[in-house]
């Protein structure tokens, strides 16, 4: 006997809410192995490394191999960081790993612990969850290589190279020479030439070398989004030695300012110190960093009115490194001898940078370095690498001294001068790129001559100090600019899709750069102009200087009932949109829009519209009525309904949307990668069987049911259909990924709301109803609001159900 029950839908579509919301509450709250992607992610896109990797096959014979270790992992209390070679051609940070590229099968092969060690630990299974790697797809799909094996097939691997009597090239081989067998029996191994060593005694046909020559010809050269890193590595580091010139006092101890430096890296976003600062005063500033540094207190001088004192420091953002010296007076001013030396050394260090340009190479630097040094200099002067270092992922990137300077290259210009006769000694460093026309001191901007050292020491240049000052790079790391003096133009570079988004004049003479606080404009300074041009983020094209934020009035917000309410508390409503539904639907049209916004009577909206793109949406409404910016244009809630209230209605416009055209692209190609890797389609699946069941759900109650769009039971069943997306692909994904995106719009949501604080208003959020089970969850942290049901307004305006 067959029992049929009937049951209504609306109880089905209420079982599955509670199945549906159950699951996730078990996917969240169980304890289990942790991803390699919910801990880290490559600082570059796949890309980026495939192009490496390719490059470095372009320089392997067909009987070649290449062998990059990777570090051992296990720390005593100091943080992982990958080695050098590693994380240039592989970007993960997995312990215990070797890369292989092999010039005869002409493909890259990583071999990588099964799992994680350093996320076991038996005695404590909360704490120690596991960790797979090997199994991890992340690992293949974040690093592109062409497979991914555990470290046990290494040694498969090795005999079957050692057949071929290969030629194995082994990053970090070598090992500095000296005639001290003591010191070679004592002194720790690099992993390389620990590889090597093992290679040697049990393959002797190989041929074993050092790939020293190979990394160095790749890594000399930095690609647009190196560039970008290092642009930023060098920005904190000259902002952070501004703000320590103020500290530089009698009294003060060489220490106190090495800690003062490292706290201002990290709070100008480096994760940490390129090297231990080197901060060094009187009789210490004359001695090299080695001979400083191999005693335990020898750094920590109390400072003494007429020294010296001398910064030779860098900050670290995304592992690449800032190096950058500069001297300060600790009596405020400079003797007239200590001037002297100053301006001496800075006419050295600019013959050197004025020589710097593509063609030349670094031992004719050092010919020109070794001419400019006065006569009577000499003696306490040395050149003997053309006073400089490569610089990149270390303070001394491997670099071939006869290789002709090629855009792209960075490295560091640094006469020092120290006389032990008259007890003084002089210090500047600056950061040099070669560009295509010649080359650009990338910390030109912290004044390198006397009196602007004397300015820097007296704390006298507020705007260099500023966290935001001489920014090119914006706040989501998708866009990089940079401005070509000799060609007076501004080149962007979308650093996401690792093309040039577009090359702008700007004026003949352009002097200096930097984004503006909101990233909607870069300024750029001219010298033959008193105004300075705005090249607007979005379309790259010239515009006119935003108008000022004018922020509106404080006035009391007023309630649906018509009462109003005491300054306090912000009230946030969250709006789910439809976006082109709008247009269609019956239930939810933009005229039924349109009365809510009306019924709600807010002081503030926040908008889905990114700030680089509102300025220009809002000029083509006011003065045709029409909006054709076509990010904007999408939206028929901004097009048919917020706008045109703006002329009826109190309250003010505010976009804070992250997303981008170059964020799009990138998201849109690695979901196609993803969809089209065999290895990958059960992540596949779970992703599309998690939207299709949203979608069903969703469907139960009506796609377009404004009472359901704007309640938790929504957010429910949105929050359920982005899990696997977020779990598996957020970190892949980049920007485009699912919390990646929703932080960053929130974040301007935050800004906005952080202004507001304590005025009392009313503040409207309207994005895609997607975002606004993550938004509620953000603002459901925040003390500072209070959240207000969007329901009783869709009653008030007698919205259908």
């Amino acid at each position: 006997m067959t029992l049929t029950l009937n049951v209504p839908r609306r109880w089905l579509a209420s079982a599955a809410l509670m199945i549906v919301a159950l699951s996730v509450c078990t996917q969240l709250n169980a304890q289990r192995a942790e991803r390699f992607t919910a801990w880290t992610h490559p600082v570059f896109p796949v890309a980026e490394y495939a192009a490496r990797r390719a490059a470095a096959l372009l320089g392997l014979g067909a009987n070649e191999v290449l062998l990059v270790p990777g570090a051992e992992g296990t720390s005593s209390g100091e943080t992982f960081r990958q080695l050098d070679d590693f994380e240039y051609l592989v970007g993960l940070e997995v312990p215990r790993a070797l890369l292989a590229i092999s010039g005869r099968t002409r493909r890259s092969v990583l071999f990588v612990p099964r799992d994680d060690p350093r996320f076991e630990n038996r005695g404590r299974p909360n704490d120690f969850p596991g960790r797979a790697l090997a199994s991890d797809p992340a690992l293949r799909a974040l690093s592109g290589v062409d497979s991914v094996l555990t470290i046990d097939a290494v040694e498969t691997f090795l005999r079957d190279i050692a057949a071929t009597g290969a030629r194995v090239l082994i990053s970090g081989a070598s090992t500095k020479a000296t005639t001290d067998e003591v010191i070679v029996l004592l002194a720790a191994p690099s992993p390389g030439r620990l590889l090597a060593s093992r290679l040697e005694r049990d393959h002797a046909s190989l041929h074993v070398v050092d790939g020293v020559t190979l990394m160095a010809t790749l890594r000399m050269i930095k690609s647009s989004r190196e560039i970008a890193k290092m642009r930023e590595a060098a920005r904190a580091t000259s902002i952070a030695i501004a703000r320590g010139a103020a500290r530089v006092l009698p009294g003060v101890n060489e220490r106190t300012l090495t800690g003062a430096f490292i706290a201002d890296c990290m709070a100008l976003g480096a994760q940490r110190e390129a090297f231990t600062p080197i901060i060094k005063s009187g009789e210490n500033s004359l001695w090299p960093w080695r001979i400083l540094g191999a005693h335990y207190a020898r750094r920590n001088r109390a400072l003494q009115p007429g020294e010296l004192t001398i910064f030779d420091v860098g900050c670290e953002r995304d592992h690449y490194v800032s190096d950058v010296g500069r001297t300060f007076p600790v009596s405020r001013r400079f003797s007239p001898r200590q001037r002297e030396l100053v301006e001496m050394v800075r006419r050295v260090s600019d013959a050197v940078i004025a020589a710097a340009r593509p063609g030349v190479t670094l031992r004719d630097l050092q010919t020109i370095a070794e001419a400019a040094i006065p006569a009577e200099a000499r003696p306490h002067m040395q050149a003997p690498t053309y006073f400089g270092h490569h610089i990149g992922l270390d303070a001394g990137d491997p670099a071939l001294p006869d290789a002709r300077l090629l855009p792209g290259m960075i490295f560091t210009i640094e006469p020092w001068y120290y006389n032990h006769v008259d007890g003084v000694a002089v210090f500047l460093e600056d950061e040099i790129l070669i560009t295509a026309t010649g080359s650009e001191n990338l910390t030109a901007a912290l004044p390198r001559d006397a009196s602007g050292l004397e300015q820097l020491r007296a704390g006298s240049l507020p705007a260099l100090m500023t966290d935001d000052a001489l920014r090119m790079l914006t706040r989501d790391g998708v866009l990089s600019f940079a401005i070509d003096r000799a060609a007076g133009v501004v080149h962007a570079y979308d650093l996401l899709n690792g093309v040039a988004a577009a090359k702008t004049p700007v004026c003949p003479h352009p002097v200096s750069a930097e984004l503006s606080l909101n990233d909607v404009s870069l300024v750029v300074h001219c010298a033959d102009r008193t105004a300075p041009v705005h090249v607007n983020t979005a379309s790259f094209v010239v515009t006119a200087a935003p108008p000022p934020r004018v922020a509106s009035s404080v006035r009391r917000a007023v309630n649906h009932d018509g009462t109003t309410t005491r300054a306090g508390k912000t009230e946030v409503l969250v709006i789910g949109t439809i976006h082109g539904e709008h247009r269609t639907s019956t239930r939810y049209s933009t005229t039924v829009l349109r009365r809510l916004l009306q019924a709600i009577r807010p002081d503030f909206v926040f908008t889905e519209i990114a700030p680089n793109r509102f300025d220009a949406a809002l000029r083509e409404f006011k003065e045709t009525g029409h909006i054709v910016e076509p990010r904007v244009a999408r939206f028929p809630e901004y097009v048919d309904v917020l706008f045109p209230l703006t002329t009826t209605s109190r309250f003010t416009i505010v976009p804070t949307a992250a997303w981008s055209r170059p964020m799009d692209a990138f998201r849109t190609a690695a979901l196609k990668r993803i969809e089209a890797d065999p290895s990958r389609q059960a992540e596949w699946k779970a992703y599309t069987r998690a939207n299709v069941l949203a979608d069903s759900l969703v469907a139960l109650h009506g796609a377009d049911n404004p009472y359901f769009i704007n309640s938790a039971a929504y957010d429910s069943i949105q929050r359920a259909a982005h899990e696997p997306y977020n779990r598996l692909f957020n970190s892949e994904l980049g920007p485009g990924g699912w919390d990646n995106i929703n932080e960053a719009h929130f974040a301007n949501i935050a800004r906005a709301l952080d202004a507001l604080r304590g005025k009392g208003q009313r503040a409207v959020v309207t994005y895609g109803a997607g975002h606004k089970e993550w938004f509620m969850e953000a603002l459901r942290r925040r003390d500072d609001v209070t959240i207000v049901d969007v329901a009783p307004f869709l009653e008030r305006i007698g919205a259908k159900r």
